[in-house]
């Protein structure tokens, strides 16, 4: 009776692992999936990118109103400002570079 179960048991366990095998196994990918995912992501990028230029817009409009001033609290914004208007160049710079996303295989083994 004891070895029934254990059998019985064996048998469970190993389908319950063959099942969750099944069902963590993810098909690859289809072309259009593919497509609509890169169509997803330029409007994504487009989106940064709009976003970043406005950015940009209200930090020289910023700059410029500091500079008109001379008080020395003033001065820590202007440096401040200068960082922030840095940081918006360099994500340009990022954005307006053409994205290697999907285009690229980056290894013969990916499915």
């Amino acid at each position: 009776m004891k070895s029934n179960l254990r059998v019985v048991s064996l048998l469970a366990l190993l389908s319950a692992g063959v099942v969750m095998a099944q069902a963590t196994k993810s098909a690859a990918p289809t072309p259009d999936q593919m497509e609509k995912a890169k169509a997803a992501m330029m409007e994504d990028r487009k989106q940064m990118m709009s976003e970043a230029k406005a950015v940009d817009t209200d930090a020289s409009a910023l700059m410029s109103a500091v500079h008109t001033s001379k008080d020395a609290e003033v001065k820590a914004l202007e440096a401040q400002v200068a960082k922030l208007q840095q940081s918006v160049k360099v994500l340009n710079a990022h954005l307006a570079q053409t994205p290697r996303y999907f285009d690229t295989v980056e290894s013969k083994n990916r499915p």
